[in-house]
């Protein structure tokens, strides 16, 4: 079968690449690592150099073996749409990859939620009556292949959907569970090659916590490194994998975990924002696809320095950052009722993205305005108590300090009103630490930092 491959390379019409949208800390991206570990853990390590997960060829993600493709994998991310419609054409198409590419051994459709699937005679005769608005000449070929050289029944059998359960892979998996599933993976590589760790390690849910979130950082590093000139193929080969799980480092907090922890935690919080809302995260979130792109391009450093800019009430050194202080960084509430309502408007007002020191402010008229994720409920003394934490949190931060004097208005949750506090000039202090620094008018009169809500805010920034 493999010399039957050999003349046949993948034909690049059936390659989609979608390679810089895809991330570790996203639905499909944490779906292909959970099954390459899962494959880790079930082949021989001997043989382990036979293997490698390539990203965004045939499929979302793919199994390779030896070089050829052994499985497909497609993802979809739909939270709410389990209607049969919504999958048709993606079921079609990885029957039509099976039946063209002889290695291919299974097929898997992954999804957030069971497809309402026919019966497999329904299921043929829907597939057989799709009308293609794209791709009509790769609909053609694989309706030949399928229909009039009679391969479907074979493909058919290595389709995999709709699995809640499984010995060997499972294809539903929801949005927050799928972190489990990955961790179960982890423990159980653990469990059954723990002779290959060169050091000691201590099973704890902290240092299993502190395993997956560098683990889906390096891999990570790895795609995107594969596809820095955005051409290249991203394939990852499972000694790599192996290595990485057998590397100290990736067992120990440090930046990268941090880092690591919060993005995983911002894209959660995004998926349970879009499932309470009713949104397809997949469809309907443009605004902040564009947006959390931006975020993962930046270097450890400056994305903890954007978490602490938009929760300006955290006194932390982000440099020097404990692990029991992440949670005040990314609040839950804040993003929800806050942060994502108004970057899913971005699309009605202006929002800055040129830089850490423009993104997520609002310019009205030459006042400009912090989308935080300031999340303490109205209270006639709050914006006082809230102004004092940002006044504390910046002066003393060399790196977010220029807020200050630039942010006049921190839209939050619910609270009104400013607080009046006094700002002594920095002189020359900062000129060292902040690059082109200006020195300013003197300020030790009364300095306000004021307070809008997010409904305000929308009806002061709609088009």
């Amino acid at each position: 079968m493999l010399e039957e491959m050999t003349e046949r390379v993948v034909d690049s019409a059936d390659i989609d690449r979608a390679i810089p949208t895809w991330s570790g800390f996203d639905y499909q991206g944490q779906v292909s690592i959970y099954y390459a570990l899962m494959k880790l853990n079930r082949i021989d390590i001997n043989s382990v150099d036979e293997y490698e997960l390539q990203i965004e060829s045939l499929e979302d993600f793919s199994i390779n073996k030896n070089g050829f493709p052994i499985s497909i994998h497609q993802v979809k991310a739909y939270m709410h749409d389990s209607s049969f419609s919504k999958y048709k054409r993606p079921i079609f198409d990885l029957l039509g990859k099976v039946a063209k590419y002889p290695t291919i051994n299974s097929c898997y459709l992954h999804t957030l939620i069971p497809i309402n699937l026919p019966g497999d005679s329904e299921l043929k005769d829907q597939l057989q009556k799709i009308v293609p608005n794209k791709k009509k000449d790769q609909f053609q070929e694989f309706s030949n292949l399928l229909f009039e050289q009679e391969k479907y029944d074979e493909a058919r059998q290595k389709l995999k959907l709709n699995i809640l359960r499984d010995q060997e892979c499972q294809s539903v998996i929801g949005r927050t569970d799928i972190e489990v599933q990955i961790k179960k993976q982890i423990q159980l590589f653990l469990s059954q090659k723990r002779e290959l760790l060169r050091f000691e390690f201590t099973e704890t849910t902290e240092n299993i916590n502190y395993l997956y979130f560098n683990f889906i950082y390096e891999i990570s590093l790895l795609v995107a490194a594969g596809h820095c000139d955005g051409t290249s193929e991203a394939k990852i080969p499972f000694s790599k994998i192996l290595e990485i799980l057998k590397t100290e480092y990736v067992y120990r907090y440090s930046i990268k975990t941090a880092a690591s922890s919060l993005k995983n935690s911002l894209s959660i919080y995004f998926d349970e924002y879009c499932r309470k809302m009713g949104f397809d995260s997949e469809t309907q979130c443009k605004a902040w696809t564009g947006k959390w792109k931006w975020i993962l391009e930046q270097s450890d450093n400056d994305f903890l320095l954007l978490c602490k800019k938009i929760s300006p009430t955290t006194n932390i050194n982000v440099s020097d950052l404990e692990a029991y202080s992440l949670r005040e960084l990314v609040v839950k509430a804040g993003v929800h009722k806050t942060f994502f309502p108004l970057i899913l408007e971005a699309e009605g007002f202006t929002l800055e993205t040129e830089g850490l020191k423009e993104i997520f402010v609002l310019n009205k008229d030459g006042v400009y305005h912090l989308i935080t994720t300031i999340a303490e409920t109205w209270g006639e003394n709050e914006a006082v108590t809230q102004g004092k934490k940002i006044y504390q949190s910046l002066k003393d931060d060399n790196d977010l300090a220029e807020l200050l004097y630039d942010v006049q208005v921190f839209i939050n949750n619910e609270i009104e009103g400013h607080f009046d506090g006094k700002i002594i000039d920095p002189g020359d202090d900062y000129i060292e630490t902040i690059p082109n620094f200006e020195l300013k008018e003197s300020i030790v009169e009364r300095k306000q930092i004021w307070f809008m809500d997010v409904e305000n805010a929308k009806e002061t920034f709609k088009s």
